[in-house]
This record gives structure tokens, C-alpha cells and sequence, in this order.
């Protein structure tokens, strides 16, 4: 395949081929899809407008792919300026539909992202087309159409392209990080839709570039899979998009594909088909013209090679010009076909005269052939190596004439390589060395001295092309003659093949446009009776129902689905309109029925307001009961709290105005285990008005009640924060519990240490609280699985989780009700509101308002209408940390894994030096002694160093757990059991933690809450061999008891 000149120019240029056919399927596809989304969805959303734009941009694509199989002259080659431009913009609009799917809560750095990407796209096309517009151009014989000699630039784009379509799945990834979880499958699926059209032909495409696939094949892949995998993307987005699609689009889309993917499958076959007759018949004619002189109008030569006259023309239409390096191709298919025919007796090979006949620049073909007498099947090992040979000068050609070094390199590599080609190579890096490196010649004048030694052959009637400086494109056949070492070489019209290409595509694209048409036309007429008309009547009668007429009546047109909405949509109307006329029957006696009636109704007004002023009464008593309870109590220097309280129902009693709801904050103070901790209750008690706000009284009642009893319980002070929580858990559970589902409330219950700022909570199914840090506010744990019910459905404590996160100086937390998230943003065209379903938003809320509360609530308020009570609850930390280090030398430090005992004695010496001092000890220092105690198995002095470390820290769950196995080693076993309950509440699934703690239980004589333990373990770790051998043990005892 040789470059060939720009204006050179073929009579008949227009040639229609299966390329072609095969482009245009999912050229319709895209662009259909494109104009649906951008033109018939109304009121698009951004993430409908991206996917439309990346779906035309990859039809534009298309139809460049479909110019340039049609057209059969080197003008051809500027295809690849739209695929250059438009490839790349399809997959910056298919990564920013991702982005915003199902809303872009970061649309300046979205719209920056997408001004960078545009902007290196057409700065890279640009460069392109400067480089190419006079540039050389070349006819790619695998797929049929010209193309530009560029070939570092080309890398460059397909790079640009890979790096813009593995963004894609990053952003995807990230998208279903962010939300929740019905939607990160839709997400999930939607990307790998994505890659099957993308990445699929992308990897197909790198194959093709290298020679290890047809250029052919690659656009038939890449066609299939664009329509297969866009339509897959495009059915999953449908289903779950808020915008309005119509019936008839989806139908008629559905339809398009199966019949694309049909379409495009049985041409193909055809196509395959139509090749290989190609092949036999001019291949029979070949041997025709051989044997005989006869021969068919598109035969442009033939040529006859032997060894001792070399290569005649027996027939020729032009000048007698032989082809480049015939000699040489027909003495290595002459040496072939003599070593194939010796084949049964290997000892003839070597040494065959055939063989080393050959010239220097086919060394390579000489030592192959040599070596061929030790092959299984020598002519599938030759079509193997032509393939590589392919592959090879490919590789060569692929490298910049500006960088001769690493042509050098790559030479100087392949040689010392052990491949079928090193033979080949070292050939080819002689002649380099020896003489083509240092001449005078051009780079690509080199390339083609070295292109010699990789001489393509092609024995055995196999179809091969030339570019024939005067006979121009050719399809050629070589197959040997009846003398010894004889063979011929048969040269035909490509500009023939493309014509008798051209019938059987012409046809095949009326096939197509004719399926198109009924598709697209013909499903329209045909539904426009059965399905359009009758439905659009329905909507028509609805509305005019709306506007108060009652006379219309729709004619059932088909008895099917839609004719019985029809029916029943008449006798609704027949209904209605019997419901008026007997309204205004009764309207005619109305002014005689009024004046008996008043009496009745001032009766029943004056009633009603005595009734209403009762219920007035009862919303200010309840609202007096709550207001005490709903109190922010704390005090303290390093904790702030703020509260912000709206309910939603406002009332009016005599001449007091107040609100009431079912929302609830309070905060208290309180001292667990000698330490002053924050308590602090987010809730929402289900129900509206009354019942709501008696939840919440319910709620304040109890929470008053357990924080009374804390302050003057030292046994209750005692307790852990992950107990205390737990303990108060259940007992606001049990209270709710009693009320038979009929009062429910979540919450949010936090404790914050004073002096750590270290925060334990609880969610029981209430909105995931927002961490403010550093200016981005995040949800620190939104875990959908774990979830705890909310408070009064039985169950919902065997799921009990305390989260553990510590808090930072400048950190503030808010927790936050439902009312949040529930904001009208607006109405539809019916009138029907639009409620916000993005939970997600908050966060930018708060990032903007810079999680000052006041701020929230106008933030909220802008946005749309608060359609439910709000409550939100914060918490700031304020100044430093008192966190003393343990500064040791590096050196000391590397001694704890050479020298565990001389580190440890540096511990003992350095916390003496604290203790004398009168400084705080840092944790880290009874932490590492109770490592150091843990890993020599002195477990009682491991637990002593463990009541150390847990009394200034306890962050580390991990640090827990070994502690509890080490108070159960140092046989206090209560203690192990309260320090494993702990780890419980913090991490269920810690399955090490279960087996500890079920053989606390076991030792405690709780075999019932052991076995519970083992068994849990056992599904999370199937195969434990502590957990087997303690569930053993259990057996034995269960049955002793």
C-alpha cells in the first residue's frame, strides 16, 4: 500500500460498497436518537441535551465513515477531519451526560471541564488539518477508503480520545458514590453500556492501527456495537429520566434497532458471501487464462515467472512495467512451494537449492525456510508469519520520520529478539547498519529500503492488492505453474470489483432506506388510527372535561386496550354529566331548601367554632408541654450548639399565636465515666398537626426523663457513651413499641466528648446528617444497608450501629429532618407539583450558606417552598485539641520492630519522665506499651496499659477489640464483655469480635447470646476455626445444661 499523490483521479469516483451500507445503520441510529433528545423532549434537561449532542456528534462521525466508502478518490482522505473533531466532542458530552445525571450540583467546574476539553479538541483538530491539508494520502486496501500518511498525529487524537472516554467511567464511578442507591445501578448499568459502544470498538480500533485486525472487520464491530450499545444506554436512561418521552418514540425506537441489527448482520453475510465468489471466480479464470489465453474483461495482466528466464508479461493492457519486487515474491513462493512439496521427507529442506538461492535482502525468508523442514503445518506457520510481517512494517511506518534513533532502537530490539521474525529482523538491521543509516537518503526513502526485507508473499491463490504506478489499484493472485518453480501472478480491476461491489450495495441500500421510511414514516401512518388518534382524543376529552364541557363524546375507532379506555372514558363522562343534571334539578329547589337550612347551619358554624377554639386550645396546651423540652441546655467552651426549629402548622388561640409540629431538638450536658460529654436528639414523630407534635412530646417526655436520671445515677454515669447510647436507644424503642405502630418517630442521637470532640451517633432512619469541613460539606456515612427502623417498629434494635467520627477545631455537624429535602420547586404543565428528589442538594446548600443555620434556612427557601416541618441541629468544635505527642528519635522508633524490649524500656523511661514532670501524658505512649505487652502474650499487664489508653482515646475500634480479648486473657472476663459490646455496637460485622465475645458469653454461662454470636460469625466467615471450635464447646455445654 503505497502513498499515492493527491491528484491522481479515478472516472466513476462515486462507488457505493458494504462499508458503506454498514456506516449508514448506525449513522440513522445516532442521528434519529440525537433528534429525539435534542428536538422532541420538551423541556430537556441538561443531561438530555449532553447525551443528544454526543449521539449527533457520533453521527456527524458516521457519515464521514459513510463519505469515505463511497467515494473512491483521494478528496476522500479529509473524512478524517470530522472524525478528528466530532470522535472526541462525542465522548465530552457522553462524560458530562454522566456528570449530569441526575443533577450537577458542580456546574462552574463542570462548564470549565467541558471549556478545556472543547478547547483541546479543536486545537489538536486544527493542528491536524494544517499538517494534512497538503499532506500525502493512501489507500487502505483492508477497509476500502483513502486516508492521510499522519501518522504521529493520529496517535495523538486516538490518545485524546481514550483519555476523554476513560473519563467516562471515573465519572460514573463517582456519580454513584454521590447517590443513592436505586440510582447507582442505573448508573452502573448505563456505564457499561457505554464502554460495550465505546471502549469495545476502541480496543478493536488500536488492533486494527496495528495490523492484528482488519481495518474491515473493525468497522463492522464498530458499527454493531455503536447501535447495540448506545441503544442499550439510551433504554436504561429513558426508564429513569424525569423528562417527557412519548410511547411512540420508544416504539419506534425499538423497532429501528431490531431491524438495524438485523439488517446490518445479513449484510454482512452477504458481503462475506459476495467476497468469496469473487475470489473463486477469478481464481478459475486465472487458471483459464493460464492454460489457455482466455480470459475476463477486468484481467489488466498476467505474469509468468521461472527461475532461469525470471518474470514475462502473457498478458498486459498497459506498459510493460513489472511490479515492485515481483522477482523476489515469486522466488520465495517458488521456494515454498518446493520446500511443501519435500514436506514428507523433512531431510530435503536444508540446503535446498530453492532456498538459498535467494538474495541478501530475503535472508530472512532463507533462514525460515530453512528451518521449516521442523514445522507441523508449514503453510498455516507462513500465513502466521505474513500476518506478523504486516504487523511489522506497520510498526515501522507508524514511527516519525523526526525520531531516526528510535527507528534505530526499535531495529536494533527486534534483532536481538527471540520471534518468528528475528530472522527477518536481524536481515533488516544489518542492512540499516551497513548501509541505509548513513546515506543521504530521506527518512521515508530509508523506510522503504527496509520495508524490502519484509517483502510480503503470497502463495496459494490467496487475495492480495498492489498500487500499480501504472495499472493503479490491482487485486492480484499468485498460484504456481505446472513446471518446477514456476508461478504466475494475475492482476485484475479494483475499479471492477468496486462496480460489481457497487450493484449489490445499491440494492441493499434501497433495502435499508425502504426499512427506514416504514419505520420512521410508515409506523407513524400506521398507529396514527390505532394508538396516536385515540389517545391524543383521550387527552383532548380530558381537557375539555377540565373546561366544564360535558357534551363530548369519543368515538371508539378500535376494540383493543385503547378502544376500552375510550368506552370507559364515554360512560365516565355519561356519568358526570347524570351527576350534573341532578345537581341542578336540586339547585331549582335550592332557594326553599336555604331558608330551612339556615337555621341548621348558623347552628352548625356556631359549633364548629366552639369546636375549633377547643382544638386551638389543645394545640397551645400541647405546644406549652413541648416548648420546655425542646431546649438547647449546653454550656460549654469548646462545643457549640445551635438549634433552628419551624413547624409547619401555625394556630392562633385568643391572643397567643404559636406553631406546633411533630420535628424535635435538644441538647443537654451530662458526665460519662468522670468526662463532661454533649448529648444531643434530632427527631421527627410521624403524623401531622396533633399527632405529630404528640410524638414529639412523647420523644422530649422520655429524652427529658433518661437525662434527669443520668445526672443522678453514678451507676448510669458509669456507662460508656456506646452503652449509654444503646441504653437510651432502647428505651425510647420500647416506649414507641407500646404505641402499636400507630406513633413512629426517627432521630438522630449523638454524645460528643468534651475534651476529644470525639462524636458517637445513631441514625434510626432519619436524613444522613452533613459534615462541614474545610469549607466542602459531605455525608460521613451514608451506609443504605445498615439502616435502624424508625422508633415504635419492632425489630429495629437488631440493627442497632453506633458510628464513631471525630470531630476537628472548625468541624461543624448538622443533623437535619426530612423537611430539608422536601422542597416544592416548582409544577408541571398539569399543575401537578415537582418536589426536589435530589437529597444530594442539601450539601451545596450547605456549602453555600457556610453551614450557618439562619443562611440554611433562606438558602431552603429560595430554592422552593418548604413543604414540611424543619428542624436542624448544630454542632461546631471549637479551638484546639489537647493532644500531647510522644516525641521519640527516629532511631528509638525503629527499635519496636528490631529491638522490642530495649523500645519498650524507652516507653517506661520516657512516661516516667512525663509523670515526674507533671505533663500529660500523651495516649500513644499507653497504646504502644499495651502493643508491646499484647505481642508478648503478658495479657494482665496489657489490660492494665489498655484502662490507661481508653481513658484518654478511644478512637480506634481495632484497639478496643484487642483490649477485650486481653481483659478476657486476664481472666476479667466483665470487662472483656463490656469492651466487646462496644466494638459490637461500633462494627456488627466484625466477625473476630463476635467469636471473642461469644466465648465471653460462654464463660459467663450466656450460652443463648454466644450461640447468637458464633452463628453470625460463621455467615460472615464461613470456616473460622475458632468460631468452629468454640460453637463445639457450645453444643457440649448446651447439652450439660
Amino acid at each position: 500500500m503505497q502513498i499515492r499523490d493527491a491528484s491522481m483521479d479515478w472516472p466513476g469516483f462515486i462507488q457505493l460498497n458494504f462499508h458503506a451500507i454498514s456506516s449508514s445503520t448506525a449513522t440513522a441510529f445516532t442521528l434519529f436518537a440525537s433528534l429525539f433528545f435534542l428536538i422532541s423532549v420538551p423541556r430537556r434537561s441538561a443531561a438530555t441535551i449532553h447525551l443528544g449532542l454526543g449521539l449527533m456528534f457520533i453521527g456527524i462521525a458516521n457519515t464521514a465513515y459513510i463519505f469515505t466508502s463511497t467515494v473512491y478518490h483521494p478528496l476522500a482522505a479529509f473524512h478524517r477531519y470530522l472524525t478528528v473533531c466530532f470522535v472526541p466532542l462525542a465522548a465530552i458530552h457522553f462524560g458530562h451526560f454522566f456528570w449530569n445525571f441526575p443533577n450537577n450540583p458542580n456546574r462552574k467546574i463542570a462548564r470549565a471541564v467541558l471549556l478545556i476539553q472543547w478547547s483541546a479538541t479543536l486545537s489538536l483538530t486544527g493542528l491536524f488539518i494544517f499538517s494534512t491539508l497538503n499532506g500525502d494520502r493512501w489507500f487502505r486496501f483492508s477497509a476500502h477508503y483513502w486516508d492521510f500518511a499522519e501518522w504521529e498525529l493520529s496517535s495523538y487524537i486516538a490518545n485524546l480520545i481514550a483519555l476523554f472516554v476513560l473519563m467516562v467511567p471515573g465519572i460514573a464511578i463517582w456519580k454513584m458514590i454521590r447517590n443513592e442507591r436505586n440510582l447507582r445501578w442505573t448508573i452502573f448499568w448505563m456505564m457499561l453500556a457505554f464502554l460495550a459502544g465505546t471502549l469495545i470498538p476502541a480496543i478493536a480500533n488500536k488492533l486494527s492501527h496495528a495490523g492484528r485486525m482488519s481495518r474491515g472487520n473493525f468497522q463492522v464491530l464498530y458499527n454493531l456495537m455503536t447501535i447495540l450499545g448506545f441503544f442499550a444506554l439510551i433504554v436504561i436512561y429513558i426508564n429513569k429520566t424525569l423528562d417527557r418521552t412519548t410511547f411512540l418514540a420508544k416504539m419506534v425506537g425499538i423497532s429501528l434497532v431490531t431491524i438495524l441489527v438485523i439488517f446490518q448482520w445479513l449484510s454482512y453475510a452477504s458481503y462475506l458471501q459476495a467476497e468469496s465468489a469473487y475470489d473463486r471466480l477469478r481464481i478459475k479464470d486465472m487458471k483459464l487464462s493460464m492454460a489457455t489465453g482466455e480470459h475476463s474483461p477486468d484481467l489488466l495482466y498476467l505474469i509468468d515467472y521461472t527461475p532461469e528466464s525470471g518474470s514475462s508479461f502473457v498478458y498486459r493492457t498497459g506498459p510493460p512495467d513489472f511490479p515492485e519486487s515481483i522477482d523476489g515474491m515469486f522466488r520465495v513462493a517458488s521456494a515454498f512451494e518446493s520446500m511443501s512439496g519435500k514436506n514428507q521427507d523433512r531431510s530435503q529442506v536444508s540446503g535446498d537449492p530453492a532456498v538459498q538461492s535467494l538474495p541478501n535482502y530475503l535472508h530472512g525468508y532463507s533462514d525460515y525456510l530453512d528451518a521449516s523442514g521442523n514445522r507441523e503445518n508449514p503453510e498455516e506457520d507462513f500465513e502466521n508469519l505474513q500476518k506478523e510481517l504486516r504487523i511489522r512494517r506497520i510498526q515501522i511506518r507508524m514511527i516519525p520520520d523526526r525520531m531516526v534513533d528510535q527507528l534505530d532502537a526499535n531495529l536494533k530490539k527486534w534483532a536481538e529478539s527471540d520471534t518468528m521474525l528475528q530472522p527477518f529482523d536481524r536481515a533488516a538491521y544489518d542492512a540499516w547498519k551497513d548501509y541505509i543509516r548513513d546515506n543521504n537518503n530521506s527518512v521515508d526513502a530509508k523506510k522503504q529500503e527496509i520495508f524490502r526485507y519484509y517483502l510480503p508473499v503470497h502463495p496459494g491463490g490467496k487475495r492480495y492488492y498492489r498500487d500499480h504506478p501504472e495499472y493503479g489499484h490491482v487485486i492480484c493472485f499468485a498460484l504456481p505453474g505446472s513446471e518446477d518453480g514456476q508461478y504466475y501472478e494475475a492482476g485484475y480491476s479494483y475499479l471492477s470489483y468496486r462496480q460489481e461491489q457497487m450493484n449489490v450495495a445499491r440494492a441493499e441500500l434501497w433495502m435499508l432506506l425502504g426499512c427506514l421510511f416504514v419505520v420512521l414514516v410508515g409506523f407513524r401512518i400506521f398507529f396514527k388510527q390505532t394508538l396516536i388518534d385515540p389517545l391524543q382524543a383521550l387527552i383532548s376529552g380530558v381537557q375539555k372535561i377540565n373546561s366544564g364541557d360535558l357534551k363530548i363524546r369519543l368515538p371508539v375507532q378500535v376494540q383493543d386496550e385503547i378502544g376500552f379506555l375510550t368506552g370507559s372514558f364515554n360512560r365516565m363522562v355519561t356519568s358526570i354529566r347524570r351527576a350534573r343534571g341532578q345537581l341542578q334539578d336540586y339547585a331549582t329547589t335550592l332557594e326553599d331548601r336555604v331558608e330551612e337550612r339556615t337555621l341548621e347551619l348558623q347552628d352548625t358554624v356556631k359549633r364548629i367554632q366552639e369546636l375549633k377554639t377547643r382544638q386551638d386550645g389543645d394545640f397551645f396546651l400541647t405546644s406549652l408541654l413541648i416548648h420546655p423540652l425542646t431546649s438547647n441546655q449546653v454550656q460549654s467552651p469548646r462545643i457549640r450548639t445551635d438549634m433552628l426549629l419551624l413547624q409547619k402548622k401555625r394556630f392562633a388561640f385568643r391572643r397567643w399565636t404559636g406553631e406546633i409540629g411533630g420535628d424535635f431538638c435538644s441538647a443537654h450536658t451530662i458526665e460519662l465515666r468522670g468526662r463532661r460529654c454533649i448529648v444531643f436528639l434530632n427527631g421527627d414523630a410521624m403524623g401531622k398537626s396533633l399527632q405529630g407534635a404528640a410524638g414529639a412530646l412523647i420523644l422530649g417526655s422520655v429524652f427529658e426523663s433518661i437525662i434527669q436520671r443520668t445526672e443522678l445515677s453514678r451507676e448510669i454515669q458509669t456507662l460508656y457513651p456506646e452503652m449509654w447510647l444503646r441504653d437510651a436507644y432502647l428505651e425510647l424503642q420500647k416506649i414507641f413499641c407500646t404505641f402499636d405502630g400507630y406513633m413512629m418517630a426517627s432521630m438522630v442521637l449523638g454524645v460528643v466528648e468534651e475534651h476529644s470532640g470525639l462524636m458517637y451517633f445513631l441514625n434510626a432512619e432519619h436524613p444522613w446528617p452533613v459534615l462541614y469541613r474545610n469549607q466542602q460539606a459531605t455525608f460521613p456515612f451514608a451506609e443504605q444497608e445498615q439502616i435502624i427502623h424508625k422508633l415504635g417498629i419492632p425489630g429495629a434494635e437488631r440493627k442497632l450501629r453506633i458510628y464513631t467520627l471525630q470531630l476537628l477545631p472548625g468541624d461543624i455537624f448538622i443533623s437535619g429532618s426530612d423537611g430539608r429535602d422536601d422542597l416544592i420547586i416548582g409544577k408541571d404543565e398539569e399543575g401537578n407539583r415537582i418536589y426536589n428528589m435530589d437529597e444530594s442538594a442539601f450539601l451545596s446548600v450547605v456549602e453555600e450558606s457556610q453551614a450557618q443555620l439562619p443562611s440554611i434556612q433562606k438558602n431552603l427557601e429560595e430554592r422552593g417552598q418548604l413543604s414540611d416541618d424543619l428542624s436542624l441541629l448544630r454542632i461546631e468544635l471549637q479551638g484546639h485539641l489537647p493532644s500531647p505527642r510522644l516525641d521519640l528519635p527516629s532511631s528509638a522508633r525503629e527499635l519496636k520492630s528490631t529491638d522490642s524490649g530495649r523500645y519498650e524500656s524507652i516507653l517506661l523511661e520516657r512516661l516516667a519522665e512525663i509523670q515526674k514532670a507533671g505533663d500529660p501524658v500523651p495516649s500513644e505512649i499507653y497504646r504502644e506499651l499495651f502493643e508491646m505487652s499484647f505481642r508478648r502474650q503478658d495479657y494482665e499487664q496489657a489490660a492494665r496499659w489498655s484502662e490507661e489508653w481508653m481513658m484518654r482515646q478511644s478512637t480506634s475500634t481495632r484497639y478496643i477489640y484487642l483490649a477485650s480479648y486481653a481483659l478476657k486473657r486476664a481472666d476479667r472476663i466483665e470487662e472483656a464483655r463490656i469492651q466487646g459490646e462496644r466494638v459490637l455496637l461500633r462494627d456488627p460485622f466484625h466477625a473476630n469480635n463476635l467469636v471473642n465475645l461469644a466465648d465471653i458469653y460462654r464463660m459467663l454461662g450466656q450460652v443463648d447470646r454466644a450461640e447468637q454470636c458464633i452463628e453470625r460469625a460463621l455467615e460472615l466467615r464461613p470456616g473460622h476455626k475458632s468460631a468452629e471450635l468454640i460453637q463445639d464447646a457450645l453444643v457440649q455445654l448446651r447439652a450439660e445444661l
